[in-house]
């Protein structure tokens, strides 16, 4: 035996490359092992190394590929062996057969997650050479009463079982090496053979016995190690060191001779930078030196994204600036689950080609996650999120248009379970909106795709529950799918990606169901006959499929290599290497839980004989050859990245090999910072145009400047310009006749929205969006049936003898009831299929409405003012006709309802107030109107005043000589409980409650007209906005206090003409095509924080986008500028 001992680049393996390339035209072979993961790139090195001509007497294996030679021609092992999902189900089995002897392993059964840390122990067993025996000697050797010494009797107990079973039906290719060992004697293939081993960083047992065995049988044998037995060098080379050691040990055993050569340093020359960080990084003593500046960088990033970002501008600055091709590059990191997708996003985005080597999430992928989306479906009974999960796989036969219908009416309506399988009929919008020809239409096509949706869920689900065994569970989840036509879909899929030149992906794709049907196929094989129920078969089906991953090679030379340090940089070299996330705890990488033996059992089993892999402690220093391998693996420049803050924004410290290269190499370059970031976007063709983009924004960077003058005239960017336009204006008179019509049409909530926002009206009432909104009783909702109840009931009320007020508390509890119970059956449909906490809220609702119609009852009985009108529709089929106003050539209509109008009659003049019902906290306010908003009471007013006379002569049977304005009010229509200190009495509690009920509005200051309002007035009225002051000595009548609400006839009239002007200015900017985004923010108010068009908007003041600010306009400025303004 030869060993060849040695650093990275020393020479090792063109060595032996060199004795093959010599021995090819001799009569002997030649055999190279490798690792399974290196063999590609042996194959190519080999084939180089032999000019194309050793293919005939040499050949690169692994030690499984060896197996399988060795079987073949001297017989063992199947070919037809247990896949990974055998392998868990029949361990399973195992468990089963002897669950009644267990203890500590016993949740096996139960808990998925344990039968896999049951399956990894065994693993290690079979690798490390130990046997069901060797459990139970230890077990017997740690003490009968010990945890670790049960723990190993009973995985013994499972393992013996296990393997018994794999007897029974298909081997474990676990055993491969183990039966390889034992099949070499007997097999001529070795004879003549001259062996070499590579790029190992050790052998497990099973492997050494290989080599044993070869070694014995007089097998020409030379082995190379990646090692250094130098001062301090030990410690790096952890794995290394030992192999040697047990290689000549083995050797010296067996008496035989034992060649060591030591091929030392690298022989490649290397940057000054680079060859240090090789010799000395990993020393506990090193010498600090000037760094070269150029073959070592270090560079922060914000965010891993950032550092990937980084990573691709690199890699294109370098291609531009020396030639390099994609090749030529590496990019690596200890784990890549932080890093495969935005490094994904990043070279796609600088359209670099990649092969990224790494284990892909196969339950994550498409036709996988309608599996276990579908199983978890049946096992929620119709769940959302499992349902909805499978219909975005693009599988189910369903458009994703059909899906987005679907889930805004599931989101809606809380569908779950049962409700499935029923018609729906709520209305697609939600509560209190109209049912008409377009709702009911809707609802029927959404009706159509429920039921196509769920026929085949639903039947899969009725097949699971009729199945009693693992194979008729089987059957049903492969006649699920033969249905739903996954196969053909993800060929066609394959096919798409192809086309694209997504060759990799396509590649995926057509394994995925030669993957599904394995891991189908075993568990038919292994558990076909045995009791499952469909459960069961969902717990446990995802945790097989798992086990799998999908293997794919590059499909072209010329790209990027990433992947883990491990992958990319072991017994190999590249010209530059990029290190990703040289983090604290990432690089070296914080070892992972040792599973069921912790690392004190490992030690115990050491100390008595049984030797498992490396502990915790041993692992972490076997991390320092890993990150070795990093930094041998560059021949021209290396590139050490490491983010400040995680990827969650958590953050985080640097790696100590950052700190160790910063002493090292003094002056070393360090990079990082949003300058940097800037700069390295214009390397990319897509990130330069978004940084121009900023330009648009009103960023000068220096590196903003550079990418706007390069690509000014660019059609990305002066898409990018008119979308910071396309807020407005419209300019084409068709659009906004399409929009809004040759005559503006309003309500007040329009004109609201309009003061409110421009932008947020256009997206509303222009493009009718809609926010996707629970059916629940919310604000609106609240109000809705409030106003409902209230009219109802006094208009029933008004119909009594005596009218409203005169009604007992008896009779408007009677009544109340019966207006409740109307509005449930007529509105909601009745509360039998309403949640329990949906009926709970209601109940609470209708009680509190008690309080409110007591209130509004009484101030009836203490008024001359009587209800007129409920529910008054202003439009053009209603009771009166619209609101209308022109000027210019601009005609505005404004139509609405006021939920109630008061009158009281005097000397020929009916005196009108409109009131308002509100079951928020909304209070008139002067300062609202002046900016255009809550006008529609006083809009309503003067529209009574100028078209009501005749209506009301008609109703009243009055004859009527004009109507005057008494006011307007807002109601409040909800029962709160006031704050109050923990002593309050109840009378205490009742006048905070009354005050909480005081209207809140503008009234006539004609003292009569009050009086007739509030019968008694005396100090604060009780429900109208006036406080009145008796009058003092020598003055006759009372009067207003200052805190009262009132206005004159005049001013009631300068009111009419300012609500005017606001809407005609509405009606001509909605002319002129105007949607800018000018959201208001008044004191603690801001518009933006609760307008359901964010996203569509994106408002960002740092672009110029600006917020008007509205302060609070005093009563008399606001006089004084009506005025004013005529």
């Amino acid at each position: 035996m030869r060993i060849f001992t040695g650093r990275a680049a020393s020479g090792k393996t063109e060595q032996i490359l060199s004795e093959i390339a010599a021995a090819c035209t001799g009569p002997g072979r030649q055999l190279l092992i490798v690792p399974e993961l290196f063999s590609h790139e042996y194959e190519r090195r080999l084939a180089r190394a032999t000019a194309n001509h050793g293919a005939r007497t040499a050949e690169v294996l692994s030690f499984t590929r060896l197996a399988v030679r060795v079987f073949a021609e001297a017989g063992g092992l199947a070919e037809t062996v247990l896949t990974p999902a055998g392998r868990l189900l029949t361990l399973r089995e195992a468990v089963r057969r002897v669950h009644t002897s267990l203890e500590a392993c016993a949740g096996a059964l139960e808990r998925p997650e344990l039968l896999r840390e049951t399956l990894t122990a065994i693993d290690e067993f079979k690798t490390c050479y130990v046997a069901p025996e060797d459990l139970l000697r230890a077990a017997s050797d740690a003490g009968a009463g010990a945890a670790l010494s049960k723990k190993l009797k009973e995985l013994a107990l499972i393992y013996a079982a296990y393997d018994k079973l794999c007897g029974e039906t298909l081997p474990d290719p676990r055993d491969r090496l183990s039966l390889l060992a034992a099949r070499l004697p007997g097999c001529a293939l070795l004879e003549g053979t001259r062996v070499y081993i590579d790029c190992f960083a050790s052998f497990t047992p099973q492997e050494m016995e290989v080599i044993r065995v070869m070694a014995e049988n007089g097998v020409d044998l030379t082995v190379s190690v990646l090692s250094d037995f130098g001062e301090g060098q030990e410690e790096v080379f952890v794995s290394g060191c030992k192999t040697v050691k047990r290689l000549r040990k083995m050797a010296a055993r067996r008496g035989a001779p034992c060649e060591i050569v030591d091929f030392g340093a690298p022989k490649c020359e290397k940057p000054h930078d680079l060859a240090v960080l090789e010799r000395s990084a990993l020393l506990p003593v090193r010498e600090s030196t000037s760094s070269d500046g150029e073959s070592v960088q270090v560079f922060e990033g914000a965010s891993p994204y950032e550092e990937c970002e980084h990573a691709a501008a690199f890699i294109r600055r370098t291609v531009r600036t020396e030639g390099a091709r994609w090749r030529d590059f590496a990019v690596a990191a200890r784990s890549m689950d932080a890093y495969a997708a935005p490094l994904q996003m990043a070279m796609a985005r600088y359209d670099i080609p990649v092969f990224l080597a790494e284990k892909a999430d196969l339950l994550a992928k498409p036709a996988l996650a309608l599996v276990t989306g579908a199983l978890d479906a049946c096992a929620g009974f119709w769940r959302y999120e499992d349902l909805f999960a499978c219909f975005k796989t693009g599988l189910c036969g369903l458009a994703p248009g059909e899906v987005d219908r679907l889930e805004n009416y599931v989101l809606t309506w809380r569908i779950r379970g049962g409700a499935w399988e029923q018609d729906w009929t709520g209305h697609p919008a939600g509560y209190g909106a109209p049912f008409d020809d377009a709702a009911r239409a809707e609802l029927d096509g959404l009706n159509q795709l429920r039921a196509r949706a769920i026929a085949p869920f639903a039947a899969f689900r009725e097949a699971l529950k009729a199945a009693e065994t693992a194979g008729a569970c089987v059957q049903a989840l492969y006649g699920f799918l033969e249905g739903m036509g996954v196969p053909q879909a993800l060929e066609d899929r394959a096919a798409r990606h192809e086309q694209a030149g997504r060759l990799q992906l396509a590649e995926e794709y057509r394994q995925l169901w030669e993957i599904l049907l394995s891991a189908l196929e075993q568990f038919y094989w292994t558990a076909a006959e045995r009791p499952m129920r469909g459960g069961e078969f969902a717990q446990l089906l995802p945790l097989v499929l798992g086990e799998y991953d999908v293997g794919t090679i590059p499909v072209s030379l010329d790209r990027v290599s990433c992947g883990e340090i491990d992958r990319v940089c072991t017994g190999t070299s590249v010209p530059y290497l990029i290190v990703l996330g040289a983090n604290d705890g990432l690089l070296p990488k914080t070892p992972d839980a040792c599973g069921l033996l912790s690392d004190a059992d490992r030690e115990t089993l050491e100390g008595i004989g049984v030797e498992l892999s490396a502990s915790g402690a041993e692992r972490l220093l076997m991390e320092q050859e890993t990150l070795y391998h990093a930094l041998a693996c560059p021949r021209r420049r290396l590139v050490l990245s490491y983010a400040a803050h995680d990827a969650a924004g958590k953050e985080a410290r640097p790696s100590y090999i950052i700190g160790t290269v910063r002493r090292l190499l003094e002056g070393v370059p360090v990079s990082g910072g949003q300058g940097q970031a800037m700069l390295d976007r214009l390397e990319g063709e897509r990130p330069a145009v978004e940084l121009a983009a900023s330009y648009l924004c009103g960023s000068r960077a220096p590196a903003v400047e550079a990418a706007y003058r390069k690509y000014q005239d660019d059609e990305r960017l002066l898409a990018a310009r008119n979308g910071r336009l396309s807020r407005g204006p419209l300019t084409d008179p068709r659009t906004i006749d399409g929009l809004y019509g040759s005559a503006v049409n309003l309500t007040a909530s329009r004109v609201d929205r309009f003061y409110s926002c421009r932008f947020s009206f256009f997206m509303q009432y222009g493009l009718r969006a809609k926010p996707r909104r629970e059916a629940r009783f919310s604000a609106p909702e609240t109000g809705t049936f409030i106003h409902y109840v209230l009219e109802n009931c006094l208009k029933e009320l008004e119909a009594a003898p005596g009218g409203a007020g005169k009604a007992d508390a008896k009779t408007v509890r009677r009544v109340l009831r019966g207006v409740v119970q109307r509005y449930i059956e007529e509105e909601l449909g009745g509360l039998m299929d309403k949640s329990a906490r949906f009926r709970a809220l209601f109940g609470r609702l209708a009680a509190s409405m008690e309080t409110i119609l007591e209130s509004v009852l009484e101030e009836i009985r203490v008024s001359d003012f009587q209800p007129i009108d409920y529910e008054l529709d202003f439009s053009r089929s209603g009771d009166l006709p619209p609101v209308t106003a022109k000027e210019d050539g601009v005609s505005v209509t404004l139509s609405g309802k006021v939920d109630r109008v008061d009158g009281y009659i005097k000397n020929g003049r009916l005196y009108v107030r409109v009131m308002d019902y509100k079951s928020g906290k909304k209070s008139f306010s002067l300062s609202d109107i002046w900016y255009g908003l809550n006008m529609q009471l006083i809009i309503y007013l003067h529209a009574l005043r100028e078209k009501g006379l005749g209506r009301y002569q008609e109703r009243l049977g009055e004859v009527l000589d004009e109507i005057v304005p008494a006011g307007v009010l807002y109601v409040p229509a909800r029962d709160e409980l006031p704050d109050a200190e923990r002593a309050v009495t109840a009378a205490e509690l009742d006048l905070l409650r009354s005050k909480a009920l005081r209207r809140s509005g503008l009234l006539s200051d004609d003292m009569d007209v009050l009086e007739a309002m509030e019968h008694g007035l005396s100090g604060t009225a009780k429900f109208i906005p006036v406080t009145v002051k008796l009058p003092k000595k020598g003055e006759e009548c009372p009067t207003l206090g200052s805190r009262s609400s009132v206005a004159g006839l005049a001013r009631f009239g300068q009111l009419a003409r300012h609500t005017r002007k606001k809407l005609l200015e509405m009606g001509q900017e909605l002319r002129r095509g105007s949607c800018v985004a000018d959201p208001y923010r008044q004191g603690q108010k801001d518009f933006c924080q609760w307008c359901d068009f964010r996203a569509a908007c994106r408002f960002d003041e740092s672009a110029g986008d600006r917020k008007r600010s509205l302060r609070t306009v005093k009563d008399a400025e606001f006089w004084e500028w009506v005025e004013a303004d005529g």
